[in-house]
């Protein structure tokens, strides 16, 4: 019958989300008006939810210096990784380097890592205090020319694969978004070891503070994330000009 004050609601099953309740003329799902002759058709739109964790946080991934991959190799590894490779090994960085004694007569000091923490925010307050800290830190950091301590900038980088409830035109849909690069700059000061230790390079930041906007209070997300890197600053030592950089460090590990 035509008038007004009619409403549609539904209970989705379980592990579905309504996201959308439009109708046809216009009218809100909770007051439709219907005029005499009109047919209004109403429309709930339902999204499945996606398999996350119960908790993965913190991410640290330590971090060694960066070599070029074996393309034409010229000698055989022992057993049982008996794979071919390539003698002598070539750092990436064109700028930078660590102490190895049996390199450049310095003692081994480089430990580095880069860590990523979920940062809850609070519901009951209007701020959006969610976010991800990030923290690096790099000792014994030196200029490859000289070996003397590296005062300028480093640049931390990750590939994200974030996969949240932040996508579509009302922000409220589950996707997946496309593979995507996020930068972050480390600082370094000398140190005054002498020349037994090289510089430190070290940050205490977040996602927000790079990124304004990057982690939303209440979407939860996830972060798929590929190894860390850690490129010089080229020649100017400058992490946002990146036309020289060059790779100086990557995610591993280290077997004494």
């Amino acid at each position: 019958m035509p008038g007004s004050g009619y409403s549609l609601s539904e209970s989705p099953s379980n592990g579905w989300q309504q996201i959308s309740a439009t109708c046809s003329d216009g009218s809100p799902v909770t007051n439709i008006d219907i005029a005499p002759g009109e047919s209004v058709t109403c429309t709930f739109v339902n999204q499945h939810g996606y398999p996350r964790p119960k908790g993965a946080t913190p991410l640290r991934a330590s971090l060694v210096p960066a070599f070029t991959p074996c393309t034409t190799p010229n000698r055989v590894h022992g057993p049982s990784l008996e794979f071919p490779s390539c003698s002598v090994p070539s750092p990436t960085s064109s700028q930078l380097t660590v102490g190895t004694p049996d390199t450049n007569g310095r003692t081994a000091s480089m430990n580095g890592s880069v860590v990523f923490s979920a940062i809850l925010g609070a519901p009951g307050t209007p701020a959006d205090e969610a976010d991800v800290g990030i923290t690096a830190n790099i000792t014994d950091i030196r200029r490859l020319s000289d070996l003397n301590d590296y005062t300028g900038e480093l640049q931390g980088t990750v590939t994200l694969r974030i996969t949240d409830r932040l996508n579509g035109p009302d922000l409220n849909e589950v996707g997946t978004v496309s593979d995507v690069p996020f930068d972050f700059t480390i600082p370094c000061t000398a140190t005054s070891g002498g020349g037994n230790l090289g510089a430190t390079c070290a940050v205490a930041t977040s996602a927000d503070a790079v990124l304004p906007g990057a982690v939303t209070e209440i979407k939860r997300t996830i972060w798929e994330m590929g190894d860390v890197r850690v490129f010089d600053g080229g020649a100017d030592n400058q992490a946002s000009t990146h036309g020289d950089n060059t790779l100086f460090a990557r995610q591993g590990i280290f077997v004494p």
